[in-house]
């Protein structure tokens, strides 16, 4: 019975300090004075400014980066709209993402 009990006590410690990425970043983006929305490229970088991956944005404006382990994350967004270059400049926007948390961000794109 004790082998048992340690057993169930060892897979519930192991469990609870396996590392987790159940966090993520989700919001939206716009230029061109809001008019923009759709297909602007937003950039994730790790702690380091590693490039992590990116995704475009909907016809809302709306992105979202999920199954992120905990950390410090760093976004940023450009698009080309009739020539010209919007982003959000040489700063990306950093973001702590904690276990099972949504972390909302609004990301406005101004012309270079």
């Amino acid at each position: 019975m004790k082998k048992i009990l340690m057993f169930i006590l060892s897979i519930a410690l192991f469990a609870s300090c396996s590392k987790k990425n159940d966090g993520s970043i989700i919001g939206t983006a716009s230029a061109a004075g809001g008019e923009v929305t759709a297909g602007i490229t937003v950039k994730l970088y790790g702690e380091n400014t590693s490039f992590l991956r990116d995704t475009q944005t909907d016809s809302e404006g709306n992105f979202a980066f999920t199954g992120l382990d905990s950390g410090n994350y760093y976004i940023g967004a450009t698009i080309t709209v009739d020539g010209n270059v919007w982003d959000t400049g040489n700063r990306p926007r950093i973001i702590y993402v904690s276990d099972e948390i949504v972390e909302e961000v609004a990301l406005t794109l101004t012309q270079k």
